[in-house]
């Protein structure tokens, strides 16, 4: 099973579909047990939805306020 570091490395291509079938298995099989992982996972999955259907508008300023927080944990 992955660690937290391994995991937070592929959320990125978990969340563009780029993991072949047994990593993203052993993906979910962390963030099933891990809720840090897990709330990442699931931010970087909205922040990815936020983008394609935002198109070209600026996100409310809020929002990218909360983004930076987020980034920085």
């Amino acid at each position: 099973m992955y660690d937290c570091e391994n995991c937070v490395r592929r959320l990125d291509q978990l969340v563009d579909k780029e993991l072949s079938g047994p990593e993203v298995e052993e993906v979910h099989l962390h963030l099933g047990a891990c809720g840090d992982c897990t709330r990442r996972y699931r931010f970087q999955e909205g922040l990815k939805r936020l983008i394609r259907v935002s198109g070209s508008e600026r996100a409310p300023d809020a929002l990218r306020e909360r983004l930076r927080e987020q980034l920085k944990a």
